[in-house]
């Protein structure tokens, strides 16, 4: 089928198919006009051709044959160009983009949830030394259940039980004292405290452990004997004696 320029008289060879049955606007690789081209072929038939040879040869001398292009113009006549090559691209594009910003939002939590873990780990880690120095800070420590104090040490493991020693009661106590801190810590005497069920203290007994220093991780075991515990007292409570008045009981103690 021959299609002809409106504009320049550029011919061009297409096939019949291409146009369609309802024809389409098609545009000039020339002179870049367009035109809508009907079904109706632009060609003489093939009798007309052969009984023509003359006006043929005369047509070729004054317009020698163009070797060119038609293009078709789909977009205007409302089929949408073949774009899917460049479609798979871009969402291509698009999903590696969605990868990058997604393995991006990884890394930021990932970063995040690892220096939360370092900063908790190394906050348990050094409490001793944490509560040592902002004692207020063993409230928040105490709130997650986590023993801290500014010793370094902790006491644990308290058993209790009543006898008798020559017609006299006798209360005898046993615990262990765990050094948790990251350092060797002078290990201070355990106060008993008595209390009834008012919560108050009725009476104090101080016991020496064998030990007055416990290398990191080490546990020791104390123990020591109450006669005649108050008979009110409804629970025990250790604790460590401060500084100042562990130097005094110690003095004391060894005075006797």
């Amino acid at each position: 089928m021959i299609l002809t320029c409106p504009e320049c008289a550029t011919r061009f060879s297409v096939k019949s198919d291409a146009i369609g049955p309802n024809g389409r606007t098609v545009r000039c690789s020339q002179c870049s006009v367009t035109w809508f081209a009907s079904a109706d072929p632009d060609i003489l038939s093939l009798n007309e051709i052969k009984n023509s040879d003359a006006a043929v040869e005369s047509y070729e001398e004054q317009e020698p044959e163009v070797t060119a292009s038609v293009e078709f113009d789909d977009h205007e006549h409302g089929t949408e160009p073949s774009n899917e090559p460049h479609a798979v691209i871009r969402d291509k594009a698009e999903q590696k983009k969605a990868r990058r910003r997604l393995l991006g939002v990884g890394m930021i939590w990932l970063t995040t949830l690892t220096i939360i873990a370092l900063a908790a780990f190394l906050a348990w880690l050094f409490r001793a030394q944490i509560v040592e120095k902002f004692p207020g800070t063993r409230s928040v420590y105490s709130a997650f259940g986590i023993e801290a104090s500014n010793t370094g040490l902790i006491i644990q493991n308290i058993r209790t039980e009543y006898g008798d020693v020559d017609g006299t009661p006798v209360l005898f106590v046993e615990g262990e004292i765990e050094n948790y801190d990251v350092q060797t810590r002078d290990v201070p005497m355990v106060q008993i405290k008595f209390k009834n069920d008012n919560d108050e203290v009725i009476a104090t007994w101080a016991i020496e452990p064998p030990k007055t220093k416990l290398q990191k991780g080490e546990t020791q075991t104390f123990s020591g004997q109450y006669p005649n515990p108050p008979i009110d007292a409804t629970k025990l409570v250790p604790v460590f004696i401060d500084e100042l008045a562990n130097t005094v009981v110690r003095a004391h103690l060894a005075a006797k």
